[in-house]
């Protein structure tokens, strides 16, 4: 079979990682909030992704991601900024096009280079929210037989001038996108992103 599901345990698995992100997403956020420079903002921008599938050809996917973030410094040349973003993500095979719907919790440090250019690097918690295969004119949900918690690591430029953020960033993936209690390789998700940000207080 190409699935193995186990309901009960995935369901159970799903909720306590599901409680564990959004309990460390906001108990970060409400420290960065009572920081007086604490700058709050809007960010999106295009995402080219793929999934890492071994011994298949895939192709990139063209999707998009859009939240909020919060920047605080916590030196002369360290920032924290913590951001909540919908990002649509997903690959490309011969045989089929899975299109994957994450709720991202990056958490970002930016170290300064020189002038408002900094490095931008940190982990980034997601849950998946949806996600179809479309297999020419027919398409199924697979939601239920992937895997709902999804990790990876962030890396990448950005630039602050004025009340703008302009960010490159490339988020490679530490999970399995499948249904975690399958066996084998890894089908990790890589997504490289350009974003463009503006600080609205």
């Amino acid at each position: 079979m190409l699935w193995e599901y186990v309901p009960d345990k995935a369901i159970i698995s799903y909720l306590n990682m599901k409680k564990f992100v959004l309990a460390g997403a906001l108990a970060l956020l409400s420290i960065v909030g009572v920081q007086a420079q604490t700058t709050i903002g809007i960010k999106g921008g295009l995402n080219v992704a793929t999934v890492r599938i071994p011994g298949t050809h895939v192709d990139p996917l063209v999707g998009f991601h859009a939240g909020l973030f919060a920047s605080t410094p916590i030196s002369s040349k360290f920032a924290l900024q913590p951001e909540i973003l919908y990002s649509k993500q997903g690959v490309e095979t011969r045989d089929y096009i899975d299109r994957y719907h994450y709720l991202n919790i990056p958490l970002i440090f930016k170290g300064t280079l020189t002038g408002g250019l900094h490095a931008q690097f940190g982990p980034q918690f997601g849950i998946l929210l949806a996600a179809d295969r479309q297999e020419g004119r027919y398409s199924q949900d697979i939601t239920d037989k992937l895997n709902r918690y999804d990790g990876a690591l962030a890396l990448g430029l950005g630039y602050d001038v004025g009340s703008w953020q302009v960010s490159a960033r490339y988020n490679v993936g530490l999970s399995d996108t499948r249904d975690e209690h399958m066996k084998g390789v890894n089908y990790a998700n890589n997504v490289f992103q350009l974003s463009l940000g503006y600080k609205i207080r």
